[in-house]
């Protein structure tokens, strides 16, 4: 398994447990399941994990925006968090660290959906 799941204070966390996210069937396999996940979710808030994984290839950005379509779709709110700075740096160039709500690890991800705004 290349990811596990649990969902605590109605919050779905994903954790992908490869270092090395490159191998176009083990994208597609990481794809599948946290799609399945997000399919049979009832929770609104998502936070993806990326501790473990220290390299990535392009393909699994292609991935991530289409997860962030799906969850756009799903009204579901979606972070970011345990980027090495290496593959931040990606996410810098390719203008995706605009898209992602980016968090620096797990903890801070979570506190982040539970702030709100001047208003609310």
């Amino acid at each position: 398994m290349s990811i596990n799941s649990y969902t605590k204070d109605k919050i779905l966390t994903i954790r992908l447990l490869d270092e090395r996210l490159m191998d176009e069937s083990q994208l597609k396999r990481i794809y599948t399941d946290m799609m399945a996940l997000l399919d049979k979710s009832t929770e609104q808030q998502v936070v993806l994990d990326f501790s473990k994984v220290q390299f990535m290839s392009s393909a699994m950005l292609g991935k991530l925006v289409q997860i962030h379509k799906k969850c756009k779709e799903y009204k579901v709110k979606l972070k970011l968090c345990g980027i090495s700075p290496e593959i931040y740096e990606v996410f810098k160039i390719t203008r995706l660290h605009k898209l992602f709500d980016i968090a620096a690890d797990e903890a801070s991800a979570r506190k982040a959906f539970s702030k709100r705004g001047l208003f609310g």
